[in-house]
């Protein structure tokens, strides 16, 4: 076998020309391939962080029937022993709770409708962020009587920073709730649907508010890695109360995770048509290869030389190539995508504008996980064998004596 494998690396270099267009063919695709699964990946995690951060979270506990009605009445408590488990999960990393209901805004002559948000200030800074969308005024500090509004909503009431708003609404089962809330900054959201309609406050006052104690709507957890959130849902669903449920962002964010889908399935028929381009560049070099050497086959077959052993030297040299344009291409891939995984390529301009519309950060995030150099090298292997198949029909139906006569 060591002599068969020194004849197949020799042979290759026969023709190094022909050989370097092969393996640069496949180092190209290899390379496009990294490059294309490494910003999917990259960005697809970037936008569901996005997102979970900004509303949703990765994981939140819930009253059954509050995902489908947005009611008080589907609250509940969550107990410190329970809290605490959860915190200490492995993958944790921020936990906090809101309260979510619906109020109607008033101020002088006019009222809208709105949605209230009830958190805890200091540990929602932590989980979105959310004071880099303040415009005016200031953050909400714990304990805080006051409110924050979305920038939209403020100017359809006519209202702002330092002035007082009337809110409205229901509380828990069906208690009547007013109240007089002096307005503490204004906030622009990159979503303008929410700009027009939101309103947060601090949760302990949004309770007293809604007349719903210790009360809250959800729970929300954060994980360090989107990798880890089936494990960790597992280790926290022992531990839900009768009445609760656990939903992933998957199950609370659903037109997100169809266009994620949607976007995956572009790529992959992208990636395709590039595999398809190097799978038939490799098997018209091959078949050229086995045409201008058929005289040769058939003198080694006439001086004794074994099919099988012909066959092995041939898939041989075929494996050679394509493991050196698959070892260049991620070789040359890997410091890139490394680089470029720690620094993240900032949008400008119109696309930037187009990512705040729609709520992401404008940035190209890149992903270094291990799955986006498998799979190239795996289907440049996959390809290899496919074309093989040529290979052993020509060698099986090769015969000796006509193949000296070519």
């Amino acid at each position: 076998m060591k002599d068969n494998l020194k004849i197949a690396w020799r042979n290759l270099w026969r023709n190094s020309r022909r050989t370097l267009i092969t393996v640069a063919s496949v180092f190209f695709g290899v390379f496009f391939a990294v490059f294309m699964s490494s910003l999917q990946v990259g960005s697809f995690k970037n936008m569901v962080d996005n997102v979970v951060r900004f509303y949703s979270g990765y994981i939140q506990i819930q009253e059954k029937g509050f995902k489908e009605n947005r009611s008080l009445n589907q609250s509940f408590v969550i107990d410190k022993k329970q809290s605490q488990f959860i915190e200490n999960r492995k993958a944790v990393t921020q936990t906090t709770r809101r309260v979510e209901s619906f109020a109607l805004a008033s101020y002088k002559n006019n009222s809208i409708p709105a949605m209230v948000f009830g958190v805890v200030p200091d540990r929602e800074e932590a989980i979105s962020g959310m004071s880099k969308w303040l415009t005016a005024g200031q953050f909400l500090k714990p304990g805080s009587k006051d409110i924050l509004l979305g920038k939209v909503l403020a100017e359809n009431l006519g209202i702002k920073v330092g002035d007082t708003a009337v809110l409205i609404g229901r509380g828990y089962h069906g208690v009547s709730s007013a109240g007089i809330f002096k307005v503490a900054g204004l906030l622009d959201f990159p979503l303008p649907e929410l700009n027009r309609q939101v309103i947060y406050m601090d949760i302990t006052r949004c309770q007293d508010f809604f007349s719903m104690s210790d009360r809250i709507t959800s729970y929300v957890i954060m994980v360090d890695d989107v990798d880890h959130l089936n494990k960790t849902m597992s280790s926290i669903r022992p531990t839900l109360k009768k009445g609760q449920r656990l939903y992933s962002w998957e199950e609370m964010q659903p037109e997100l995770v169809n266009l994620i889908q949607g976007k995956q399935a572009d790529a992959k028929i992208v990636k395709g048509i590039l595999f398809m381009v190097i799978g038939f560049g490799i098997l018209a070099t091959i078949i050229m290869l086995m045409h201008e050497r058929q005289r040769e086959l058939g003198v080694m077959i006439a001086l004794g030389f074994q099919k099988t052993r012909i066959l092995f030297m041939l898939i041989a040299e075929a494996m050679f190539i394509g493991l050196i344009g698959v070892v260049a291409g991620i070789a040359v891939s890997f410091p890139l995508v490394w680089y470029l995984f720690h620094n993240p390529v900032h949008v400008t301009g119109k696309m930037a504008e187009t990512y705040r519309s729609m709520g992401f950060e404008p940035l190209l995030a890149f992903s270094k996980n291990v799955e986006i150099f498998l799979m190239p090298a795996l289907t440049v292997f996959v390809i290899f064998a496919i074309i093989t198949i040529y290979q052993f029909w020509y060698v099986v139906k090769l015969n000796a004596v006509e193949a000296l006569r070519s």
